[in-house]
């Protein structure tokens, strides 16, 4: 029994440190910077691994209970930001790899153009999208 014990509490601990740093680690990614049209076209319809930033701040910021009424403020959000960076494309994430290294290097290349949204850039997002979606909700 007091092994068990020790082991939950050891689990618990690697849970806690796992999620208090799930952010640190998490807090860039890297997207492509240029699309063709068409290709762009393709990945924005669905089916593919790759997610608009819009997409996945609603996925990830965006409570269940406000998706239906409030999720606009991701899109409105992530605009701004894009017209501040002078950006004509939404940048697409890959949900399923890390893009700017590991495969391209693998191969021998190097990642052609990439750009990183790095800590600032999502501390950013996810404050004003939080001011945003609280505004929202007291409207409702």
């Amino acid at each position: 029994m007091r092994m068990s014990s020790r082991i939950r509490y050891a689990a618990a601990l690697a849970a806690v440190g796992l999620v208090t740093s799930a952010g640190a680690a998490s807090a860039h990614h890297c997207y492509k910077d240029r699309w063709a049209d068409a290709a762009y076209q393709h990945h924005v319809n669905g089916g593919t691994a790759w997610v608009t930033l819009s997409d996945l701040g609603t996925m990830f910021l965006v409570p269940p209970e406000l998706q239906a009424d409030c999720a606009w403020v991701v899109d409105e959000v992530v605009a701004e930001w894009m017209v501040e960076r002078g950006m004509t494309q939404e940048p697409l994430i890959h949900s399923k790899a890390t893009i700017g290294g590991g495969a391209f290097y693998n191969k021998g290349k190097a990642p052609k153009p990439f750009e990183y949204l790095g800590e600032a850039d999502f501390m950013m997002l996810e404050e004003v999208v939080g001011e945003r979606l609280a505004a929202c909700a007291a409207e409702l």
